[in-house]
C-alpha cells in the first residue's frame, strides 16, 4: 500500500501545522519534491511510522519542561512502532505540534557535518532527543542520558550513543558504525553497517537492508554507568545478537507494496566475526570524570577470547 503526495496532503485535516507549510514541506519523504515533477509514491507503512514519531513527539512537547515523568511515563515498546497503536491524550483530537517551534527547542540536533568530530555531552543537550542528520565522513560522540535518539540519512560515519532510555532509530544510513546503548534499537533501509549494541530488547529490523551486522557493545565513557541507571537501560541484559526482522520485500521492486509471490523475508542482521570485533577507545579531549571503568556490558565469552589472544587489553 503506498501513498501519493496529494492522498498524503489529506491528511492534513488531522494534523495542525504552522500556517504556511504544507503537510508535504514537513515530512522528510516529500519535502523535496520538485514541484514541476510528480513525486513518487511512499510506502504507507512509512507514512504510519512518521505520524507515530510525530505524535509521541507532540505528547513529549506537551508535558511540562519541569515535571518528573520517571514514574508516570510509560515505555514505548518496539511492536506499537509499527503495529495499529493508539496513543492516549488528553489533547483534543486533530491537534498536533508538528515543527512547531516551541517542540523542536526539546530536540538537539546535530545535522549536515562533514569530515569532522563532533562531541555532545549533557550540558549541551535541549530536552530528550537527538537527531543526527545527513552527516557523512565524521565521528559524533553523544555523551548524555535522553529518552530518544534518531540517525537519518548518514553515510562513512561512526556514532556513539551512549545512554538512550526508550528508542534509538537508525534510517537510510549507508557504511555507518552505530555503538549504541539503549532499550530499543530500530533499523530501516540501511546498506553496510555495524551495530554494536547494548540493548534491553531484539533490535528490529524492517524495511530493506543490506550487509548489517551486529556486535555487542564495545566502548564506555566515565558517566556511561551513571547516564544507563539514569533512563533505566539495565547493563546486565544484552540481546544484541538476536535481531527480530518484520516484514518482505520484492527483490525487483525498490517500491513497497503488499506482499506478492515475488516477496521474500526482509533481509536480517548476521553477527560480527569475534575475530574482527573491536573496542572503541574515546579520546581525552575534555576533562572528565565518571565512576564508570570499562564496559558495562558483559563481553560474550568467544569475544573475550578473541580479544586475549590478539593481546587486547579488555575494555
Amino acid at each position: 500500500m503506498v501513498l501519493t503526495m496529494e492522498t498524503f496532503e489529506h491528511l492534513g485535516f488531522l494534523l495542525q501545522l504552522p500556517e504556511g507549510i504544507s503537510l508535504s514541506q514537513a515530512a522528510s519523504f516529500f519535502a523535496n519534491s520538485d514541484p514541476d515533477m510528480p513525486a513518487a509514491p511512499v510506502s504507507a507503512a512509512v507514512v504510519h511510522e512518521w505520524i507515530l514519531q510525530h505524535i509521541a513527539s507532540s505528547l513529549e512537547c506537551t508535558a511540562k519542561e519541569n515535571s518528573q515523568q520517571s514514574v508516570s511515563d510509560p515505555d514505548v515498546t518496539m511492536a506499537d512502532a509499527v503495529t495499529n497503536t493508539r496513543i492516549q491524550s488528553s489533547a483534543p483530537i486533530g491537534t498536533s505540534l508538528l515543527n512547531n517551534p516551541g517542540c523542536y527547542r526539546s530536540t538537539t540536533f546535530v545535522e549536515g557535518f562533514s569530515k569532522t568530530s563532533v562531541v555532545k555531552q549533557a550540558s549541551d543537550m535541549k530536552g530528550n532527543s537527538i537527531k543526527v542528520l545527513n552527516c557523512h565522513d565524521s565521528v559524533i560522540y553523544i555523551f548524555a542520558p535522553l529518552k530518544f535518539a534518531t540517525v537519518y540519512g548518514c553515510s562513512d560515519t561512526t556514532v556513539v550513543l551512549g545512554a538512550i532510555g526508550k528508542v534509538v532509530k537508525v534510517e537510510h544510513c549507508e557504511r555507518v558504525q552505530i555503538i549504541a546503548a539503549s532499550k530499543r534499537i530500530s533499523i530501516a533501509n540501511c546498506r553496510e553497517c555495524v551495530f554494536y549494541l547494548g540493548v534491553n530488547h531484539q533490535p528490529l529490523i524492517v524495511g530493506d537492508n543490506h550487509k548489517l551486522q551486529v556486535a555487542p557493545f564495545n566502548t564506555y565513557y566515565p558517566q556511561l554507568g551513571e547516564h544507563l541507571a539514569q533512563v533505566g537501560v539495565d547493563p546486565s541484559v544484552n540481546k544484541w545478537d538476536q535481531p527480530f526482522v518484520l516484514g518482505v520485500v520484492d527483490p525487483h521492486d525498490s517500491l513497497s507494496h503488499r506482499a506478492g509471490v515475488s516477496d521474500v523475508q526482509a533481509e536480517s542482521a548476521t553477527c560480527l566475526d569475534p575475530d574482527l570485533f573491536t573496542n572503541f577507545l574515546i579520546p581525552s579531549w575534555f576533562d572528565s570524570q565518571g565512576p564508570t571503568i570499562n564496559n558495562p556490558f558483559t563481553l560474550p565469552q568467544v569475544h573475550w577470547a578473541s580479544q586475549r589472544k590478539k593481546g587486547v587489553p579488555i575494555v
